[in-house]
């Protein structure tokens, strides 16, 4: 008997860790893209650049599990928005817009395709939610990512303003640019602040532009490559995700492109 319950304990914790362990999604299909050029310390080159992120569910009758931290790593990259006008996040949600912003502040412009629905995440039941995403130079340091829609119907009856510009930070460390999003539960796990409301991004495609301004009679743009490695830059995407608001998953895709 006291084998048996030994056995039975010994496959509960694995059952426990394999639980515990099991991927939520899988990533498949993120990738960044970059203009040419590495450019150098002495010389940077002025960068555009594209990033597709996308998640799957491990099962495949499930949406997505809703993502609450993107944290993106690039080399070679470096930042100059303090010579960029900003964009104020209290009148994007006071005004429910953005479109009054200066226009070398707006940095990236994309589309994010997402499905909401109750926590169960199944496929059968989710409503489908394709709104534009617009990133601002929010200075110190700072991004303010903000969803707008043209249309009732781009979201759910979902409208421009009914989910708050939300932050990211712009650091370097090392060699590499890093920006670190936290996603509020009112674009995760609440949507437009209603509970139990969760939203599963399925793909979204952001392309960051190349902005000019001049400082001190010299040409900046927004960001600047100072070089590559090997003829490649290399990046990765770390994501975190949840299926319950608790318990969190995180896993990093890696990459790299040509220069």
């Amino acid at each position: 008997m006291r084998r048996k319950i030994i056995i039975l304990t010994a496959l509960l914790t694995l059952v426990g860790a394999t639980a515990a362990y099991g991927a939520l999604n899988t990533y498949a299909g993120t990738n960044q893209t970059f203009s040419k050029g590495s450019g150098s310390q002495k010389k940077p080159l002025g960068m555009s650049f594209k990033q597709t992120l996308q998640a799957n569910n491990t099962d495949p009758s499930k949406a997505a599990a809703v993502l609450t931290h993107i944290t993106v790593k690039i080399y070679g990259l470096v930042s100059n928005a303090k010579n960029f006008p900003t964009c104020s996040a209290t009148e994007m949600e006071a005004k429910k817009s953005d479109s009054f912003c200066p226009k070398k502040s707006k940095f990236a412009t994309g589309l994010v395709n997402s499905l909401l629905g109750d926590p169960t995440l199944a496929l059968s039941n989710r409503i489908k939610c394709n709104p534009n995403l617009d990133v601002f130079n929010a200075g110190k340091g700072k991004l303010w990512f903000f969803f707008t829609t043209k249309t009732a119907t781009q979201c759910a009856g979902l409208t421009t303003g009914q989910t708050a510009p939300y932050p990211g930070t712009v650091k370097q460390q090392g060699k590499f640019q890093i920006v670190d999003i936290p996603l509020p539960a009112d674009i995760s796990t609440r949507v437009a602040n209603q509970p139990n409301f969760y939203g599963s991004l399925i793909k979204e495609t952001l392309n960051w532009s190349k902005i000019s301004t001049k400082v001190k009679g010299k040409t900046v743009f927004n960001n600047v490559s100072v070089g590559c490695k090997s003829g490649k830059r290399p990046w990765s995407v770390t994501y975190t995700a949840t299926t319950n608001g608790t318990s969190k998953e995180t896993q990093t895709v890696n990459g790299s492109s040509k220069c």
